[in-house]
């Protein structure tokens, strides 16, 4: 028995909460001296009976023994307040399947009662709660769309809304990245509810522990867009294979060729590509303009986003040099207005990238009337000419790679021409943006001017580093 004081018989004095083994299991006794229709109460604690679980009970005995003093466990008509014990042992970590022994309220045996809001319930609540506070395409996507169908399927699936089922279901058939963000923003939800009364209880509490970032085993996973990995020549085509895969396209499915070669030939992102239009094109300055994403989901443009990757740029200039394969590549394409995408469906309307996943990876199902595709890459496999498959995101991992190792540009032009995010200091970054205006993108560098701006970079250091060191000198 864990109890802050005791008599010479052993036994707790009289006041004093005790926490200790009972019936298989570790319970809170409080004095009935303390409440209203002098009863006594006993509750579980939810303490694992495992080695060493007098040092909890000791702890949450002082907490108890405190809150008791100060009148928090009792409610304004003097019955025990389960609220407040419940919110105490949330505190600790712990979840007990809360039964009243001897209830303040009741002498039957009760259980705590089941939340009235159903999962979907709350879930469309913290949707609408965290709704302004999220970019609109990344709130429809991921909250409206990624989160809502997991928790749908899940639903679904289980039959049930017991929350260790859904999670056990979710980690067995979905992307556990999104899997465990999902838990955490379900914790939240409930977490917030309680916080104004509308519930007591959140089961979804610890609930993303020991859950890694790993794909469903044996489950296709969604084209996941990662450039942390960017320069891994093992999730990039060889030029050559590139060149084969557009060919292919050219001979079996003319309409996706362009879409596909200027993906490859930029390195843009999927919905980058999607929204580039005719009046991003700067002729006379011989480049071109990389400033919006179309989002699949919302069907809107967006401005690229505007954070540390991009140094403040919302814009990405990317060289055109004239005559060069961008330049004759674009002029082939019959102009359209300004204001319309350069790139569009069979039916002339704007690319559905689902459809171009599907041309891209063959689809083997033939549910719901759909036939089965081959797939682009699927039959270059088969034929011999790839020997593994890549998502369509990969084109730009492709151009990457092949820029830095084939060309051999630097891989902070690259950067900046793709917006993916390198560690280049705040007052060189003006200095490469220059200089990468003034690089080709289709010919191999001279090794002088790749060496010529790592000198110029390094000169560029050396003098901010005396000039900091001056001005320290002087402040002495």
């Amino acid at each position: 028995m864990i109890s802050s004081a005791k008599t010479p018989t052993g036994k707790a004095k009289k006041g004093q909460v005790t926490v200790r083994e009972d019936s298989g299991s570790v319970k809170a006794c409080f004095p009935r001296t303390h409440f209203a229709n002098d009863k006594q109460v006993k509750l579980g604690t939810g303490i694992p009976l495992v080695a060493g679980w007098e040092a909890t009970a000791s702890k949450l005995q002082r907490r108890l023994q405190m809150e008791l003093e100060e009148g928090k466990l009792a409610t304004q008509e003097g019955t025990f307040n389960l609220d407040k014990y419940r919110e105490i042992l949330e505190e600790y970590g712990l979840r007990a399947k809360l039964r009243l022994v001897k209830s303040a309220t009741s002498s039957n045996d009760q259980l705590p009662p089941k939340p009235e809001l159903s999962v979907m319930e709350v879930w469309n609540m913290y949707c609408e709660y965290r709704k302004h506070g999220l970019r609109e395409s990344h709130y429809e996507s991921t909250y409206q769309g990624i989160f809502k169908n997991f928790l749908e399927s899940a639903i679904e699936a289980t039959k049930s809304e017991d929350a260790l089922k859904i999670r056990n279901w979710l980690i067995e058939n979905r992307n556990q990245k999104h899997v465990k963000e999902l838990l955490s923003n379900l914790s939240k939800a409930y977490q917030r509810l309680m916080r104004n009364k509308l519930l007591t209880h959140n089961p979804y509490e610890g609930l993303t522990d020991e859950i890694t970032n790993k794909g469903a085993r044996g489950k296709l996973q969604n084209e996941v867009e990662n450039d942390n990995d960017v320069l891994d020549k093992t999730k990039a085509y060889k030029w050559e294979e590139a060149q084969t895969i557009l060919e292919f396209i050219k001979n079996n499915c003319l309409y996706w060729h362009d879409f596909t070669k200027f993906k490859f030939i930029t390195g843009c992102r999927t919905g980058e590509a999607i929204a580039f239009m005719w009046c991003d094109i700067e002729w006379d300055k011989e480049r071109v303009l990389i400033r919006r994403n179309y989002d699949r989901v919302t069907k809107k443009f967006y401005p690229l986003k505007n954070d540390k990757t991009y140094k403040g740029e919302e814009t990405r200039r990317f060289p055109m040099p004239k005559d060069g394969e961008l330049w004759n590549f674009l002029k082939s394409i019959p102009q359209d207005e300004l204001g319309e995408v350069v790139f569009k469906s069979r039916n002339k309307k704007i690319i559905d990238r689902n459809i171009f996943g599907v041309t891209w990876r063959g689809r083997d199902r033939t549910n719901e009337g759909k036939g089965r595709v081959k797939g682009i890459i699927p039959t270059l496999i088969e034929q011999g000419k790839l020997t593994k498959y890549l998502s369509p995101y990969n084109t730009r991992h492709t151009f990457i790679t092949h820029a830095v190792f084939d060309l051999g540009i630097d891989e902070k032009i690259v950067s900046n021409w793709c917006g993916h995010q390198i560690e280049v200091s705040n007052k060189h970054y003006q200095d490469v943006a220059i200089f990468a205006g003034r690089t080709n993108p289709e010919i191999h560098q001279q090794q002088s001017e790749i060496d010529q701006l790592k000198e110029q970079l390094k000169q560029r250091q050396k003098q901010m580093e005396e000039m900091k060191k001056l001005l320290e000198s002087r402040e002495r």
